[in-house]
């Protein structure tokens, strides 16, 4: 039998409010009603996930969202991963194209040194790349060792800026999974914003020990991973669930300032046959609403802090 002690219960940051002083609580109706920069009134910012998915994931701490978890080798897991680097992200490309969307590409260091020829057409896009770890066997959690962890930030920015020719300025970290020290080696590496904390519709100011980040509302709640294959929804569903969110986001918009509606793709997921006409509609319907604009992830970045100055 295992006895809890008192020292368990010592935490030297608890508090009222917030237990940690990475960033000041605020309120979402508290923000001053302003515009973004263009005059726009709702950002759609989307961000495409490029994964690779090792065959022989590991189990441990815990196996990341789309992760395989049959015994190794798991064909059948991965080359329906594969499918998405190979052949859905260039039906994803062609509906993007045709609404004139600059993308975020979320992208594993690994995808990139893979799949060359995937990385070319994100670069002839000017999509803004943002490093998303090494690859989906390789996650950022409390038990993994600080010099291991750094050493993984370290590659996932440094492949992803010799490939790219890039200054990669953003991170999202593989299954949004996170050690405590994780936007600290973001930043120390050069990292100007961070997409992993889920609890905000708008950017704001995130400390680490090197500087401070910008953290982005990278939706998990609206992301086709969560809805179509984690919640295996059908994709009716999902497009009733996007416009849903674009209706409301958008009347914030109108009544109480800039608001942002954040769409995490995944090309082996939304760009199967069955569904990729779903994500055209609702593309098609977002950007033909007046006051609405896309923006990549730095753009979005740099117009929150512009309108942050006083």
């Amino acid at each position: 039998m295992t006895v809890i002690t008192k020292e368990y219960f010592d935490y030297p940051h608890r508090k009222k409010g917030l237990d940690h002083d990475r960033f000041e609580r605020r309120y979402l109706r508290d923000l001053p009603q302003v515009d973004w920069r263009d005059g726009s009134k709702l950002k759609l910012w989307v961000t495409v996930k490029f994964e690779q998915f090792p065959m022989d994931m590991p189990a441990k701490p815990f196996v990341a969202p789309g992760g395989m978890d049959r015994p190794y080798p798991s064909v059948w897991d991965y080359s329906t991963r594969d499918y998405g680097n190979r052949v859905g992200a260039f039906r994803l490309f062609k509906v993007l194209d045709k609404y004139n969307i600059r993308a975020t590409a979320a992208m594993n260091s690994a995808v990139a040194a893979r799949y060359p020829y995937l990385l070319q057409e994100i670069l002839r896009r000017n999509w803004d790349v943002a490093a998303s770890g090494v690859d989906m066997g390789k996650l950022h959690h409390g038990d993994l060792d600080p010099a291991s962890e750094a050493a993984l930030v370290a590659e996932a920015f440094g492949t992803l800026r010799k490939l790219t020719g890039q200054s990669v300025t953003g991170w999202h970290s593989p299954a949004h999974s996170q050690s405590t020290q994780t936007p600290d080696l973001v930043a120390a590496q050069g990292g100007k914003y961070i997409a992993d904390w889920i609890n905000d519709d708008m950017p704001y100011a995130f400390r680490t020990s090197a500087g401070e980040l910008t953290q982005m509302p990278l939706s998990w709640d609206l992301s086709d991973h969560k809805i179509l294959f984690t919640q295996n929804m059908p994709i009716a569903d999902y497009e009733w669930q996007i416009n849903a969110a674009f209706d409301a986001l958008l009347a914030e918009a109108k009544t109480r300032g800039a608001r942002v509606l954040s769409l995490s793709l995944s090309p082996w997921i939304i760009a199967q046959p069955s569904r990729i006409r779903a994500l055209d509609r609702l593309l098609a319907r977002i950007t033909a609403t007046e006051g609405v604009t896309a923006a990549t992830g730095e753009e979005l970045r740099n117009d929150w802090l512009e309108m942050q100055a006083p």
